[in-house]
């Protein structure tokens, strides 16, 4: 009888936990993990080929015709050096080249 009773404390021992660390200054709370919301990177503009019939873009090394998405973006238009990409409502523009290029 006193043996059962003695792996019956064994076990209920193991179960047990603490609910604070007891060796933590008093007042000390854990801190919670904060949950990150990212959004993802806009993706790079390699180079816009253009034919007559349409223009297809490549985007992150993926060639791509409007309509086609890429990482959650949609492309939405291309133009002989830039590519609009949108989503959530949003959009951007991406191009080529640098707008203010100084010579």
């Amino acid at each position: 009888m006193v043996e059962g009773f003695a792996i019956s404390c064994l076990f209920h021992a193991v179960t047990v936990q603490a609910q604070q660390d007891p060796t933590a200054p008093l007042g000390w709370q854990k801190k919670t993990s904060a949950t990150i919301i990212s959004t993802p990177r806009l993706p790079q503009l390699q180079s816009v080929i253009c034919d007559q019939s349409r223009c297809r873009a490549t985007l992150n090394g993926q060639t791509l015709t409007v309509g086609r998405y890429i990482e959650g973006y949609r492309v939405s238009q291309i133009n002989d050096n830039s590519v609009i990409v949108t989503r959530n409502q949003k959009q951007w523009q991406l191009s080529l080249f640098i707008a203010n290029i100084k010579q």
